[in-house]
């Protein structure tokens, strides 16, 4: 099996324009060669040098960062038969999975603040007070920029509630897997949309043997191996949030939503889509606007992303076409038994799926328009197809 270079990587996703700006490449390198600097991994370590230079991947040889990039090598439905298939029942149009079912959190408290049925956030809050999780990798709100995710690490069931609103605004969860090493969590549910479930299952699924190619020293091999490994070992849970592509934060929040619109950003205290943008305003109106005005400011990053449902995760869920209620996919063994176990505890209702027959159309046609919409990437001749056997 071939392996990616960092060359690659800058030329062919950064330099193409698909990078998605999760930061996993930053996180991963382990000789502080390249920077998280304004949305982009950017070669630091010898100013004078080319963009696309790493003296440690053209000496001794690494390019740890380029075998955890989402948009390089392996895409999400190639993995996903490497992660899934055997424990999988089904295999559609939205990746293999165990089953699908609606659902929403019995907290009406809870249910009011969260974003659709609240599944995530109950989910959470629920495995970290059973100690079934020491964390979670979140997205939560900037208080020095409202409306503004950020990526943080919460340990405690009232700082997990604090973070479920979504604000479809771009955030690198990824990085926060570093705080998660220093924390010393060995636990973590790690919450992302597909283009950041990725890479943490690309580091679970990287043979590290390749690090070993007979020129370096076994300090060296170690460290880089710590660094490809180590971050995805620490996650015990992945949950995928469907997304067909987020907006950005100066386009949409500063210039739509407060200066044309006139709505000051820390008067939101919920964002939601709805074939529609819905702004829910923290003095209890709701205003909104057509989704394709809001659609003027999609990042174009998004456009390269083939993986509407997050296909890698062990649980999916999104509100697509419903109001209140989550759609979850159930994709491993793993995912299934967490939410059965919250079930049967009392902390979430579920409805069979087929009482929401619309979500389902709606769900196959994103995911297939997703992937339709793809371009070609560099060193590809045709778009990414399915493996034999989807479509059952």
């Amino acid at each position: 099996m071939s392996h990616p270079t960092f060359k690659q990587m800058m030329n062919e996703v950064v330099a193409f324009g698909s990078c998605c700006e999760c930061g996993s490449c930053v996180l991963v390198c382990p000789h502080n060669v390249i920077d998280y600097i304004d949305g982009k991994p950017k070669q630091t370590a010898k100013a004078a040098a080319p963009f696309d230079f790493c003296g440690i991947s053209e000496g001794i040889g690494c390019d740890v960062c380029a075998q955890v990039c989402p948009r390089l090598g392996e895409r999400e439905h190639h993995l996903a038969a490497r992660i899934l298939d055997g424990n999988a029942v089904y295999a559609g149009e939205f990746g293999y999975y165990r089953r699908i079912l609606a659902a929403r959190c019995r907290d009406a408290n809870l249910l009011a603040r969260c974003q659709d049925g609240g599944v995530v956030t109950s989910l959470l809050a629920w495995a970290r007070a059973a100690e079934r999780i020491d964390g979670a990798v979140v997205a939560v709100a900037d208080p020095a920029r409202p409306a503004a995710p950020q990526p943080r690490v919460v340990t405690t069931v009232e700082e997990i509630l604090a973070s479920g609103t979504s604000w479809y605004t771009y955030c690198p969860n990824n990085l926060a897997l570093e705080e998660v090493e220093r924390r010393g969590l060995h636990r973590v549910a790690f919450v992302g949309v597909p283009c950041q479930i990725t890479p943490v299952r690309k580091m679970e699924l990287c043979d590290p043997a390749f690090l070993d190619n007979g020129r370096k020293k076994e300090k060296h091999i170690e460290r880089q191996r710590k660094f490809l490994k180590g971050f995805a070992e620490r996650v015990a849970l992945n949950i995928g949030l469907l997304c067909s592509e987020v907006f950005l934060f100066d386009g949409l929040m500063v210039g739509m939503i407060q200066k044309q619109l006139g709505i000051p950003l820390e008067a939101i205290a919920k964002f939601n889509v709805k074939g529609k943008v819905l702004l829910y305003l923290k003095d209890g109106t709701v205003k909104e606007f057509p989704l394709r005005e809001a659609q003027e400011h999609a990042r174009p990053e998004c456009h390269h992303c083939a993986d509407f449902s997050a296909e890698l995760a062990d649980i999916s869920c999104g509100g697509v076409a419903t109001t209140g209620w989550t759609i979850a996919i159930l994709r491993t063994p793993k995912g299934e038994e967490v939410f059965d176990a919250a079930v049967r505890d009392g902390i979430l209702e579920t409805r069979p799926i087929e009482e929401f027959e619309n979500s389902m159309r709606v769900l196959l046609r994103l995911a297939r328009k997703q992937r339709e919409r793809v371009p070609v990437p560099p060193g590809r001749t045709a778009r990414f197809v399915r493996p034999a056997g989807f479509g059952l």
